[in-house]
């Protein structure tokens, strides 16, 4: 049942994309795995009937949601034509990290830039990335700052409530822009929305109802697709 305002989001963090290669921005071998055991069950399992759907404008949103449009369509339960969205694009991981890199050069964590980095390595780079942005020490060198990222997704809120039919929306998205709108439904500060972002697994699904203009979070960095003890393993966070 939706929320009073009429709406139940679901938001989908896009599927793993290539992390540590050369085009950070289109899936992985794993991250299409994921997707397409995502739209399977999606079309065949969800309880959600989605009157909208939005997408930021990344490949990886797009490619995300292309598996899903396809089992939707085969399954004879097609979605809706999606929204396209700047305010749903994440921010640009590749220029925080050169600014951090030109801010810091002797940071530890940079270390593991000179190699395939472990999770752990990753998960402490773009920890200290983050808190390097939070802190503003960053915002000569980048194009959105850490205020400016939260009004736009703040903007992107209001918008898809306000456009979107009553009913289930979908919207495909990234970590950082999902953490924000959990942020703002749990009135969370910015280092504890850090550490939701960082945890935001590949393919997660969480899931709002808006009352009132307000965001209320149902469920948070579920992977029922992922299930089973053999799909267990495609699971990833980067």
């Amino acid at each position: 049942m939706a929320g009073t305002d009429g709406h139940r989001i679901v938001l989908l963090r896009h599927a793993q994309a290539n992390w540590g290669g050369a085009d950070y921005d289109r899936l992985s071998q794993r991250g299409q795995a994921q997707a397409a055991a995502l739209g399977d069950w999606i079309a065949a399992t969800s309880p959600w009937n989605f009157a909208s759907v939005w997408r930021g404008r990344q490949r990886r949103h797009a490619d995300t949601l292309s598996a899903i449009e396809r089992a939707c369509a085969d399954a004879g339960r097609p979605l809706p034509p999606a929204t396209i969205a700047a305010e749903w694009d994440e921010f640009d991981p590749a220029a925080l990290l050169a600014a951090f890199r030109a801010h810091a050069p002797d940071h530890p964590a940079l270390a593991a830039l000179k190699h395939a980095p472990t999770p752990g390595e990753a998960h402490a780079l773009l920890a200290a990335v983050f808190e390097a942005w939070r802190l503003g020490a960053l915002d000569a060198s980048v194009p959105e700052t850490w205020c400016a990222f939260a009004v736009r997704i703040a903007a992107a809120r209001a918008r898809v409530v306000r456009e979107s039919p009553p009913g289930a929306v979908l919207v495909v998205s990234s970590g950082g822009v999902i953490a924000r709108c959990a942020q703002a439904a749990l009135d969370l500060d910015d280092a504890r929305m850090i550490e939701l972002n960082l945890g935001l697994a590949n393919s997660a699904l969480s899931e709002f109802t808006v009352r009132g203009g307000r965001w209320s979070l149902l469920s948070w960095n579920t992977l029922p697709h992922l299930a089973s003890g053999a799909a267990r393993a495609s699971a990833s966070h980067y």
